[in-house]
């Protein structure tokens, strides 16, 4: 579609003003992070993860909610800390120490995008699920990383929702009547998308730059397929939309580019059997997907 002959809607603020709101959000919790850093030393211990996270009594429930549900599948229930890291691969503490920090800032009811409390949260877990199994179908080396774009890759809706509630017959006019994407709707009435303002808090928040670009080009069929981690997230990010978890007014809107499944060697019989696996893991991840109510 030639966008020189619509009719572009002007933003009554800047860019500039958008990301001065990325203040008003909190940090992503810094026991989280310092536990993350020491996954990565080859000479942590069990005791030095419980030295850092047993001060922070939240990340500890959550902890061991997640390590209880089904998803994980251990024979007894865990009451402890140290137990909980002791049974669990270096991969599955990653995971559950991103969804367990995570867990404030996409459990909110988010009114510009049309979306319950548990929306974002449910939409967010069930990206990192489908990451997990297109990791798993096609031999992805770092499964761990990719989950943490896939469950942090919509959280600039947090902050463009501040502005979207005003703009939403506009936004909706132009991605309905007008045909443009979801996105470029965003852009034309707020003068960004909330990929990259996205991007900006994985980077304020010292996430590498795999993750924070992956973020960023998520939506962009051009920039997702110019490296791995970002075409692995928008097919996530499209394939559990196809499925309707947690879409919002946002929903139904991604097609995948044929591109994108030559970049990762994918088939129309990989998409039907990677739909069936990811809605099979996100059900079997009940108690997980209601930690948001907590």
């Amino acid at each position: 579609m030639n966008m020189d002959n619509q009719q572009v809607v002007q933003p009554d603020f800047t860019l500039d003003y958008i990301y001065e709101q990325l203040t008003k959000l909190p940090t992503f919790p810094k026991v989280v992070q310092k536990a993350l850093e020491l996954l990565d030393d080859p000479n942590t211990t069990t005791q030095d993860l419980v030295e850092v996270l047993k001060f922070d009594p939240a990340i500890t429930t959550n902890i061991l909610k997640i390590t209880n549900s089904a998803r994980f599948g251990l024979q007894k229930q865990v009451t402890s800390l140290d137990t909980a890291l002791a049974l669990l691969g270096q991969n599955q503490i990653k995971e559950i120490l991103v969804a367990s920090g995570s867990l404030p800032f996409l459990s909110r009811e988010l009114y510009g995008y049309g979306m319950r409390p548990e929306d974002l949260w449910h939409h967010s877990m069930a990206t990192g699920i489908c990451a997990e199994c297109i990791c798993a179908h096609i031999g992805f080396d770092d499964p761990s990383l990719l989950f943490t774009a896939a469950i942090l890759h919509d959280v600039g809706k947090i902050v463009l929702n501040l502005f979207v509630g005003a703009k939403l017959d506009t936004i909706m006019d132009l991605a309905g009547r007008e045909g443009f994407t979801f996105s470029e709707a965003e852009w034309m009435a707020l003068g960004a998308d909330h990929a990259i303002i996205g991007s900006e808090i994985m980077r304020l928040w010292d996430f590498p730059l795999d993750i924070y670009r992956a973020v960023r080009n998520h939506h962009d069929p051009d920039l997702y397929v110019q490296d791995k981690v970002s075409a692995l997230l928008a097919l996530s990010n499209i394939l559990v939309v196809m499925l309707g978890i947690g879409v919002g007014t946002d929903g139904f809107r991604h097609k995948i580019s044929p591109r994108l499944m030559e970049v990762l060697g994918l088939k129309k019989d990989d998409i039907y059997e990677l739909l069936l696996k990811t809605w099979q893991a996100f059900t079997d991840a009940h108690e997980i997907l209601e930690l948001y109510k907590s």
